[in-house]
């Protein structure tokens, strides 16, 4: 595995190139705008990159005090499986404010993955999601 390169912020990112990382995950599509939209108004911004290239992704939402959120952690495929999604999301519980609550969607099927890092399945945990039934069919909702 080639050494992966860690880098905070948002200013070098190239959105359509996140964009791709995410759709070949595969987790779906983004519009490059919105997403850098969401970015900039992040807590944290993680961006994971092999010899110059991105290779992974990651940002947390958070109030600062209470509560911090975990979104879109993505690896291009030829790189899971390597320490990149770890690498990740060590970065990116670095800068989570200490003694917050921090959840996250996961995506099904992957919940092993992030319970080493102590998250556990919510018994109370809702969501409005804007298309409920794509949520369904991707096992988001029950």
């Amino acid at each position: 595995m080639a050494a992966i390169t860690i880098r905070y912020g948002t200013d070098h990112i190239d959105w359509g190139a996140v964009c791709e990382v995410i759709r070949q995950a595969p987790l779906g599509t983004r519009d490059p705008e919105k997403l850098r939209t969401a970015a900039e108004n992040s807590h944290t911004v993680c961006s994971a990159y092999a010899n110059g290239r991105l290779v992974g992704f990651g940002r947390v939402v958070s109030d600062g005090a209470y509560q911090s959120a975990i979104y879109d952690v993505v690896v291009l495929p030829a790189y899971q499986n390597q320490g990149v999604g770890k690498t990740i999301m060590k970065a990116l519980l670095d800068k989570i404010p200490p003694g917050t609550l921090v959840l996250m969607h996961v995506v099904p099927g992957k919940q092993d993955f992030y319970r080493q890092f102590g998250f556990g399945d919510l018994k109370t945990g809702m969501g409005r999601f804007p298309d409920p039934a794509k949520a369904r069919a991707n096992g988001y909702l029950v």
